[in-house]
């Protein structure tokens, strides 16, 4: 089994390459205010669970419990496949991309298991509100990201996808919240 660390390290170094995809995309369509403005927010949400997550790996040292066995299971193969999913996607993010493309990537980013792994470590490790936050502004975001797909894609299929993953987290966050 995983230590602690292993698993924070793993998934912050995951977070901060879908990060810089959307950094990438965001410098991409500078030229558009509100599609450079998504995907800059895109990108700083990125950054906000990165430091979540570090702030999280700080406590745990400072407490001395980053070396035990990780309260969250990181399988391999899941590791093997996130790896992939962001490689593959920030190959694809370079430029010429079209918005149609960089949509298509954020998405199958934003399916991976990336998300709740992170999810996972913040509730288990951290008090219910960080976890609640969380999940907030996961589904803000994949709610932005449906917008986004509904103005700029032709693809009536993605935008199916999308919906069934922010109905997906915001029921996550609804049972989280006690409701």
């Amino acid at each position: 089994m995983a230590s602690t660390r292993e698993v924070l390290e793993t998934t912050i170094q995951l977070e901060e390459q879908s990060m810089a995809i959307y950094a990438c995309f965001s410098q991409r369509f500078a030229d558009n205010p509100s599609l450079h403005e998504f995907w800059f927010s895109m990108a700083r949400d990125e950054a906000r669970h990165v430091g979540a997550l570090k702030l999280v790996l700080i406590v745990l040292g400072l407490e001395d419990r980053l070396d035990r066995p990780s309260p969250v299971e990181l399988q391999k193969a899941t590791i093997g496949r996130l790896r992939e999913c962001v490689e593959r996607s920030s190959l694809r993010s370079e430029p010429p991309i079209s918005i149609e493309e960089a949509l298509q990537v954020a998405l199958d980013v934003e399916e991976t298991e990336l998300e709740d792994l992170v999810g996972d470590l913040l509730k288990r490790i951290q008090e219910k509100d960080e976890y609640e936050r969380y999940l907030r502004l996961l589904v803000h975001d994949l709610g932005e990201l449906s917008y986004m797909i509904e103005q700029y894609s032709q693809d009536p299929a993605l935008l199916q996808r999308c919906d069934a993953l922010v109905n997906r987290h915001a029921e996550t966050l609804h049972r989280a919240a006690g409701h």
